[in-house]
């Protein structure tokens, strides 16, 4: 497909979602590649007081996350973004500052202020990646921030690999690995300020709008949040919520304890990398055409998932047996010559791909339940919020001194429970398509197409997306979007919409045997035939 006049426009959908794959190359990437290397980057003693950060930063995270959808829905997309991407430079620029000097208070502070923003940037990112995409390209927009995003964590772990190659001590990372990855994620802010644009002003390729996107009130959003906590559906992916983040944590805490540096920093760029692939994968299950089905294709992607969560962790309690671990008092400073470090290799990359991959099935699900940004900023601040609990309470058990016999029991119980979560979702609540139930989403025009062909859309709802599309474009109020189809009917308004209907490349009926096509701007053909015919 060759570039034309929507190719670089900013408020295409596709582009306001690799724009926010870019802040998130800059910001969660590079914090994941920190965070990959154990010990917030800093000597392995600095592991406590990381975790202690952590677990401050994810309980605020859960928090503001919770409310990220509120927030989002207030103040709009790019205030979102520009105000959430502060805490992230802030954060690294403390770890920084502890491995040089020792004192505590600073890492603590800036998790306390990361946590407090990037929930709200991380439920934007959510939001615009599963409400942006048609529903037949879910999956390539999560897997596209997933993917950008891996290459920004991948870029950093590469940094920090080749500084660190000849180091065979436990020693912290280098000062030009910090001030690398800060003036990364200040870039951010440059990003968002000037190439995110509000939902209202997204259009598709064919000039129509994605929703009617209102101004809310702050007690509706409260009723709105408050409606997700007593949602069955989003209840049953709760503990889907909770898991998928936690296989950072434990593995990240075991990487800073048990490896030297140079080690740390192979096992944190192999895990990033496997994160480039895992995504792009799980697009072929979750939107390949070769299965109609979309529960079908959900449950393939989720028993893949779940396959590899399962022999995770059987592996690295396997792992964890033949090291002794539970024997181990100080730092081995284990290199990657080690004969035992082949298996944990490995089962670190299996991890990457659950870090990646059930965060995706689970996300990808959500994004099945409706096409409504406001609605699926709500569904993905509760989704955030809930990872982001998880991951504070793997950070709290590594913090204090849970074996890490139990932290994976915890971890395997709940991926189990998660995917049997996902499972009921997917049996009793996706449905084949969430277009023409909602009354604020705009339907896309091709959907509208293969649902007139098929029988399956009235007149009635080809005049409501007609209005509902008026409405977006700030051409028609609510009172036209209601009365629509009563219009439709009353003679010389009803040729008038039809023929409007036919310059949006809109193929419709009108009364009687009046059939119309737009595949030219403006062009009307008639013909007698039978209710259902085409014309082409």
């Amino acid at each position: 497909m060759g570039l034309d006049q929507n190719t670089f426009r900013v408020n295409r959908p596709i582009n306001q979602n690799a724009v926010c794959g870019l802040i998130l190359f800059c910001l969660p990437g590079i914090y994941t590649a920190l965070t990959g290397l154990g010990a917030g980057g800093g000597k392995a003693s600095s592991g406590t007081v990381a975790n202690q950060t952590n677990a401050i930063l994810y309980g605020l995270f859960a928090l503001f996350a919770c409310l990220g959808g509120t927030i989002v829905n207030l103040l709009r997309p790019r205030l979102s973004m520009f105000i959430g991407s502060f805490g992230y430079p802030l954060y690294v620029g403390a770890m920084w500052y502890y491995d040089r000097t020792g004192h505590p208070w600073f890492p603590l502070f800036a998790g306390a202020v990361l946590g407090t923003l990037c929930g709200i940037l991380t439920t934007c990112c959510g939001m615009i990646a599963i409400s942006y995409s048609e529903e037949k390209e879910k999956g390539l927009f999560i897997a596209m921030q997933w993917a950008i995003r891996a290459v920004g964590a991948t870029t950093a772990a590469a940094i920090s690999l080749g500084i660190n190659i000849d180091k065979t001590t436990t020693s912290g990372v280098a000062d030009s690995v910090y001030i690398a990855f800060v003036v990364i994620q200040c870039s951010s802010l440059l990003l968002s300020a000037f190439l995110i644009v509000d939902t209202r002003k997204v259009k598709r390729d064919n000039g129509t709008h994605l929703a009617i996107v209102k101004q809310p009130t702050l007690m509706h959003e409260i009723k709105a949040l408050a409606r997700c906590f007593a949602d069955k559906r989003l209840l049953l992916l709760v503990p889907a919520s909770l898991g998928y983040e936690m296989a950072l944590a434990l593995v990240s805490t075991i990487n800073g304890f048990y490896f030297n540096l140079r080690t740390r920093s192979l096992n944190n760029f192999s895990f990033q990398v496997i994160q480039l692939l895992g995504p792009i994968l799980m697009i072929l299950g979750f939107d390949g055409k070769h299965i109609q089905s979309r529960k079908t294709r959900g449950l393939l992607g989720v028993a893949i998932t779940g396959s590899i969560a399962v022999g995770a962790c059987t592996g690295l309690y396997g792992w964890l047996d033949v090291v002794n671990w539970s024997s181990l008092t100080e730092a081995p400073r284990t290199d990657w010559s080690n004969q035992h470090y082949g298996g944990f290799f490995v089962i670190y990359l299996l991890y990457g791909l659950i870090y990646s991959c059930f965060q995706m099935a689970a996300e990808w699900i959500i994004a099945s339940l409706s096409n409504d940004p406001s609605v699926l900023a709500q569904y993905a601040g509760f989704f955030r919020g809930l990872a982001s609990l998880g991951m504070c309470l793997s950070f709290i058990l590594a913090a204090q001194k849970v074996p890490q016999y139990g932290q994976v029991t915890f971890q395997l119980i709940l991926y189990i429970l998660g995917i049997m979560g996902m499972v009921c979702v997917l049996v009793f609540y996706v449905t084949q398509s969430n277009y023409f139930r909602e009354d604020n989403t705009i339907a896309p025009h091709n959907v509208e197409q293969d649902a007139f062909v098929r029988g399956k859309l009235t007149q009635e709802q080809l005049e409501q997306e007609y209005q509902k599309e008026k409405i977006a474009a700030g051409q028609g109020t609510r009172r036209d979007h209601r009365r629509g189809y009563h219009r439709a009917h009353s003679g010389s308004e009803g040729v008038r919409i039809l023929l409007d209907m036919a310059m949006r490349k809109i193929r419709c009926f009108g009364d009687g045997d009046l059939w119309v096509t737009g595949e030219k701007d403006g062009e009307v053909k008639e013909m007698a035939g039978v209710p259902g015919s085409w014309i082409i």
